[in-house]
């Protein structure tokens, strides 16, 4: 817990298992003196009161107008409208950020947008599960995961700082990346393979007796399949946000199978040993 709270008043928008989470951590940790909700649900904004997640929920335009720190979560796509929105009537020199998937258009976007009159810094908590509402949200949802900060050349240092330090109360290891190489990475380990996972459950639900075949389920499809179960809207709106990225690495993906199937078709077995195998040493360089 801090000696002093970074914050006065904290306004999370989209008070879901992210957001809940983040309020969580600013309430529990003495962070913020006051946590403002913000959401489009009624039932789940009286839920996270009820939980002692946030302190009150107020309208956006009302939330914002006295807090110093604002974190915007609702989907990605969702987030340049949102704070398009609420720009007019938030305070001279807050601090706002994010915690979507992508980086590259919210940074870019949100720094136009905040014009010099309040801060906008991108973050991204690299934590979740695959549920959502506030009642899913835990206060160590954070804890030992990395959390990668967008700066520009435009950031002012000390904001930057005291965001540092939010995360890192929140027990995340930070990194600065810039915005453009963020979605590349991400597209990379996080965004592409939703979609392979996507695309291989439904492949299999097409099967006939599809239903039949989940009884033979073992381990390994459960585990690999696992992400299938991530809110269809949140994905769909990452997809489209890193277009550019996820178009480039679908078409490899394509390459790569068509490899294998062509190994398969010819009876290739030393070809199939060989991208096998480099498959094998690379996801072993993986760290635990």
């Amino acid at each position: 817990m801090t000696e002093k709270p970074l914050f006065n008043t904290a306004v999370i928008i989209g008070v879901g298992l992210i957001g809940g989470s983040i309020a969580r951590v600013l309430k529990n940790r003495g962070m913020a003196n006051r946590v403002i909700g913000v959401g489009r649900s009624e039932a789940n904004l009286k839920a996270a009161l009820e939980l002692g997640i946030i302190d009150a929920s107020l309208p956006a335009d009302d939330a914002v107008k006295e807090a110093d720190f604002i974190v915007l979560c609702p989907p990605v796509l969702s987030i340049i409208p949102t704070l398009k929105a609420i720009a007019p009537h938030i305070k001279k020199g807050a601090l706002v950020t994010d915690g979507g998937s992508t980086k590259k258009d919210i940074v870019e976007r949100g720094e136009k947008i905040a014009a010099g009159r309040f801060v906008f810094i991108g973050s991204h908590p690299i934590a979740g599960t695959e549920k959502s509402g506030a009642a899913s949200s835990f206060e160590t949802l954070f804890e030992n995961h990395q959390c990668i900060i967008t700066p520009t050349p435009n950031t002012p240092a000390e904001p930057l700082k005291k965001l540092t330090a939010f995360w890192r109360g929140a027990g995340m290891k930070t990194v600065l990346m810039d915005p453009a190489l963020h979605d590349t990475v991400m597209g990379a380990v996080s965004h592409l393979p939703h979609l392979v996972v996507f695309a291989l459950v439904n492949t299999v639900s097409e099967i006939d007796g599809s239903e039949n075949l989940l009884n033979f389920a073992a381990g390994g499809f459960k585990d690999f399949t696992r992400i299938a179960g991530s809110p269809p809207e949140m994905w769909a709106d990452i997809a489209l946000a890193n277009r550019a990225t996820m178009l480039e690495m679908s078409a490899a993906v394509r390459g790569n199978l068509a490899a294998i199937e062509n190994a398969i078709q010819s009876g290739d077995r030393e070809a199939l040993m060989r991208m096998f195998k480099r498959a094998n040493e690379f996801r072993g360089k993986l760290k635990r």
